[in-house]
């Protein structure tokens, strides 16, 4: 049986986070609170100031978060976190989500559900050792037969694993997944 591994969101990029949701709420919250404003003009002011709220408290949920990998399955402790059994694992998801026309910038979330209610664990490509959990996932879902869809696999291929239960072969340059760590 293999340790548990421990993973955090790195904090330089979620300070990063922070200021952007300090900023944005100061830019669009305070002026209405200050000035008489049309409510034509107040109310998207104050709307995006709760999106900032929003996103300030993602970020702390993030910060708080702990995941932790092992033989059985992985867990997320802290805010909202959760808990799957690799042998619950049911459905696979891998997004990438582009901040960039030309979908140069951005970000990828893993999102897994377990069989059961509640069973749920999403993380963020910026998590250090995402490619590690994705490797391991990836895995898992190969030798389970987890159906994915093209999207998943082609973003698990972008990391450099191959997913695609069909493909059995390695393609030049595509690791299989495989958990070896």
């Amino acid at each position: 049986m293999s340790p548990v591994k421990q993973f955090r969101y790195p904090a330089p990029p979620l300070y990063g986070d922070y200021a952007r949701a300090a900023a944005g709420l100061a830019l669009t919250g305070i002026p209405p609170l200050l000035v008489p404003l049309s409510p034509w003009v107040a109310v998207p002011m104050m709307m995006a100031a709760a999106l900032f709220v929003v996103f300030g408290a993602r970020t702390a949920q993030r910060h708080a978060t702990v995941i932790e990998m092992d033989d059985n399955g992985i867990k997320a402790r802290g805010p909202l976190g959760g808990s799957i059994s690799w042998e619950h694992l049911a459905q696979v998801r891998l997004n990438y989500y582009s901040t960039r026309r030309d979908r140069g910038l951005g970000w990828m979330q893993l999102k897994l559900r377990g069989a059961g209610s509640g069973e749920t664990v999403r993380l963020e490509s910026t998590l250090d050792g995402f490619d590690e959990i994705a490797e391991r996932v990836a895995d898992v879902a190969c030798r389970k037969g987890i159906g994915m869809t093209e999207t998943t696999i082609s973003n698990f291929a972008a990391l450099g694993i191959d997913a695609d239960p069909q493909a059995g072969m390695d393609a030049p340059g595509v690791r299989t997944a495989r958990w070896s760590r």
